[in-house]
């Protein structure tokens, strides 16, 4: 069984191609998703980051200001956008907070657990200074039924696991070491 992307989230990596170009990257890195994730807006990580008490949209002028180079990337070279190591490590880390839920799409929510988690992100930093962790958007989730509660939470077999994620994960892990797919 694959992992599959939940389609707003697919949404939102194709606006994270567009915001890297944007900011003058040729690399897609866990902030440019960040930014695709706040351009597309109608999604409940969003949602629970404004019921965190998170300025949606001071957290994308901090992005902006952090990542943008002097102009932006031209549009005939788009096909020169790869994603970054951070952007697959962000990814993966989604990958496995959805598997561990029993699903196997991965959601806004995922993708939003697996950042507070990012240890390479200036967004991920940005949250953190502003007191939100694991746990809190974890309890946060399970209030409005997001996640399963504790009770509901059953960790999937190893094997179960390690099918669809092992896979991808080595797949991912094999296109990090080709230099000429990803830039970090």
């Amino acid at each position: 069984m694959e992992i599959k992307f939940a389609p707003d989230l697919q949404t939102i990596l194709c606006f994270a191609r567009d915001e890297a170009m944007r900011t003058g990257s040729y690399g897609i890195g866990a902030d440019h998703i960040v930014l695709g994730l706040l351009r597309h807006r109608d999604n409940e990580a969003c949602r629970l980051l404004s019921a965190c008490g998170v300025d949606l949209e001071a957290l994308k002028e901090e992005l902006d200001g952090h990542l943008f180079a002097d102009r932006a990337v031209p549009w005939q070279d788009q096909e020169r956008i790869r994603p970054t190591r951070t952007a697959a490590a962000l990814m993966g880390g989604a990958a496995y907070e959805a598997l561990k839920q029993g699903l196997h799409e991965i959601h806004t929510t995922h993708l939003l657990l697996s950042l507070v988690r990012h240890e390479r992100s200036f967004a991920a930093d940005l949250l953190r200074a502003q007191q939100l962790d694991y746990g809190r958007l974890l309890d946060l989730m399970r209030e409005r039924r997001l996640a399963p509660s504790h009770e509901e939470t059953a960790l999937p077999r190893m094997e179960d696991l390690l099918g669809p994620l092992g896979e991808q994960l080595s797949r991912l892990y094999a296109e990090s070491r080709d230099k000429t797919h990803l830039y970090s």
